[in-house]
């Protein structure tokens, strides 16, 4: 068999800012905002996202944490439907977790004060430990976490333990970061069907699970367990990006089911939407297919 010619990786990575102004809703927290006004009228909820992460800075990891308190202030002074999400690394998790602690505690404050819900972010494996313990602290202390769980992962089954020892409430994704096989499934169809068998106990366990995937077939199967387990509608949620699937978002929101996007803003887009596809390749291929799909 003839070698296959390499993939043309960089060339399709130096048209990614074209693309990625359809996934980010722009530079500023004004600009999400207006967007987050018009899912709102199409029955769609939000979560926002400060894009940025592995701040060294401890201004820097202010400045941050009080953007979050604005968004929320923000969120309910405009009566919004729509939550935050958070990466603890651009609150300080790489210079001391206790300050990444303390600039977490001021968010959930404001979060569980206005009564919303704060998702703490899930990065790569080296964050994945620090990111449960401040998880299941800030469970002791406030109302408004919840945590995200890769089911790519092989420790996440276990991890669920603690999630739902802790206050059950949690997003459950397929995972984007390349790892290394003793940590993560590399196959494909392993992790759905890995997905899938999480997915089935947290639609019966978790306090609120939101479903994120834009996988038919994981979307499908959950909405067999959710008719199945008679989910009540106020513990489950899907979850898809800004950018992808639009149509699917409509549909799913229209069939009763409460559906949530996931709308990042900020000034540094472009290199977290590079990386992002770096790090799995086969991203590549799954985005370029749904960018065009509906």
């Amino acid at each position: 068999m003839n070698q296959t010619a390499p993939f043309p990786f960089e060339d399709i990575m130096s048209s990614i800012p074209f693309y990625a102004k359809r996934w980010v809703s722009g530079t500023t927290m004004s600009e999400a905002l207006a967007q987050v006004v018009e899912l709102n009228s199409k029955n769609i909820s939000v979560t926002l996202d400060l894009l940025g992460e592995n701040i060294t800075s401890l201004e820097q990891a202010k400045v941050c944490a009080q953007e979050y308190v604005e968004m929320l202030e923000k969120i309910s002074a405009q009566k919004l439907s729509s939550h935050v999400s958070v990466k603890l690394t651009m609150l300080g998790l790489d210079i001391n977790e206790d300050v990444c602690f303390e600039n977490l505690k001021n968010i959930l404050a404001k979060a569980d004060a206005l009564g919303n819900r704060v998702a703490l972010d899930m990065e790569g494996t080296p964050y994945t430990e620090r990111t449960l313990r401040i998880y299941e602290a800030a469970s002791q202390q406030f109302k408004s976490p919840e945590i995200v769980l890769q089911a790519y992962l092989h420790r996440t089954e276990k991890d669920i333990e603690r999630v739902l020892k802790a206050n059950g409430r949690l997003r459950l994704c397929k995972g984007a970061y390349k790892e290394k096989p003793e940590h993560a499934l590399q196959k494909m169809p392993d992790i759905v069907k890995n997905y899938q068998k999480l997915a089935g106990r947290l639609l019966r366990e978790a306090n609120r699970v939101c479903l994120a995937s834009h996988d038919d077939s994981i979307i499908d199967f959950c909405k067999r367990e959710i008719r199945a387990a008679s989910v009540p509608k106020d513990r489950y949620e899907f979850q898809m990006l800004y950018g992808m699937r639009s149509k699917t978002w409509e549909s799913i929101a229209n069939e009763g089911h409460n559906m949530t996007v996931y709308l990042p803003y900020g000034e540094h887009w472009q290199a977290y939407y590079s990386r992002r596809l770096a790090e799995r390749k086969e991203n590549i291929f799954f985005v370029l297919k749904n960018l065009f799909r509906d």
